[in-house]
């Protein structure tokens, strides 16, 4: 029996400023989508100058992303296939706001894993081409994808950093307004994945897979609804990309990512990126 309910953890539907619905994280049998930082701290300003907020459709939905090169943002899969338009907003702290430090690209070409199942999570990678090359400042900068040789690193017991301005708080109808306005950090340890799938997985459905990544929930740490498609970085390197969690983000079940190094192969044949041994 399914010990957690999994829900993706995107999304918005309205403009900043307007009282927007989240759209919860997802599985069966709630399929719609949200996310957030549970248990984090204010980050501070442009600390982690990799951190994209994509502005979906016009501001009905919302997702964070990472920059991974001067013209591709590295996201889940899940908020990339609802993607008719998407502005690409860099440089950000209080992403309600048009600070000077931010720029704000259109997204030309989005490109979804081609064996992206949205049913059991599977391959929630995507990559959104900008349409210009981005110029880098101080706070707007690469992250680095991991080398060949640590594709198949676990990083288990390590301490990740995840970032994202999703809701703080469990909150049954959440709307834009129970965003956080302002960049969230926690640090919260890896996991191992076949412990991880004992709370998600069951005889009849596998969730989790060696190509995931989990984060702890103990302490009440983790990501949720707001935060999906965004970074977990460790050792300045981006190791996960915000996929999946439980339906409660203050029950102390893992966060779920998407393994970069799992996908090198992937990021490398549709993009720019170079990968290195």
């Amino acid at each position: 029996m399914l010990r957690a309910v999994l829900i993706s953890i995107l999304f918005i539907t309205q403009s900043f400023g307007s009282s927007l619905s989240l759209m919860p994280r997802v599985h069966p049998p709630n399929k719609k989508v949200g996310g957030r930082i549970i248990g984090g701290d204010e980050a501070a300003p442009h600390a982690y100058p990799y951190q994209v907020g994509l502005s979906i459709n016009g501001g009905m939905s919302f997702c964070g992303g990472s920059l991974v090169s001067r013209n591709y943002v590295l996201t889940a899969a899940h908020c990339a296939v609802v993607i008719s338009t998407v502005e690409v907003i860099l440089g950000a702290h209080n992403i309600t706001k048009q600070e000077t430090t931010q720029l704000r690209l259109n997204g030309e070409e989005i490109k979804i894993h081609e064996q992206y199942d949205a049913n059991l999570h599977r391959n929630d990678i995507a990559l959104i081409k900008l349409n210009e090359s981005v110029s880098l400042t101080y706070a707007v900068q690469i992250i680095k994808v991991p080398n060949l040789s640590q594709a198949e690193r676990t990083y288990e017991n390590m301490f990740s950093i995840a970032t994202g301005w999703g809701l703080t708080r469990d909150k049954a109808s959440p709307t834009i307004d129970d965003m956080s306005d302002v960049l969230q950090v926690l640090s919260a340890p890896i996991m191992n994945v076949d412990v991880c799938g004992e709370y998600y997985n069951d005889e009849d459905t596998i969730f989790i897979t060696k190509s995931n990544l989990c984060t702890s929930g103990y302490r009440n740490k983790g990501t949720c609804k707001g935060d999906s498609g965004g970074p977990l970085v460790y050792d300045g390197v981006l190791i996960g990309i915000s996929s999946i969690g439980s339906t409660r983000c203050e029950e102390c079940y893992p966060s779920i990512y998407t393994s970069v190094g799992s996908y090198l192969d992937w990021i490398k044949n549709n993009s720019d990126v170079k990968i290195v041994n």
